[in-house]
């Protein structure tokens, strides 16, 4: 049996662009697969955001700030 858990995670991010701007925003309903015995649920959720923010944004640095997950609710997830 797989111990494994899909999350929604939720993400502060601060992106500085390399035109010098620094923007704050939040990043929401980021997927997230989180199998136990690989991670902590801390480490797969953090990991699950700065997957997404390197794959979408392009920037000179960053930093998340903080970070929260929701366990998906429903059949079939």
């Amino acid at each position: 049996m797989k111990r494994e858990t899909n999350i929604l995670v939720e993400a502060q991010v601060e992106l500085m662009f390399d035109n010098g701007n620094v923007s704050h925003f939040t990043i929401e309903n980021i997927p997230c697969l989180w199998q136990w015995d690989e991670s902590s649920r801390e480490c797969a959720e953090y990991w699950a955001a700065l997957d997404y923010v390197t794959d979408n944004f392009e920037f000179d640095w960053m930093s998340i700030k903080s970070w929260s997950g929701s366990p998906v609710k429903g059949e079939g997830l």
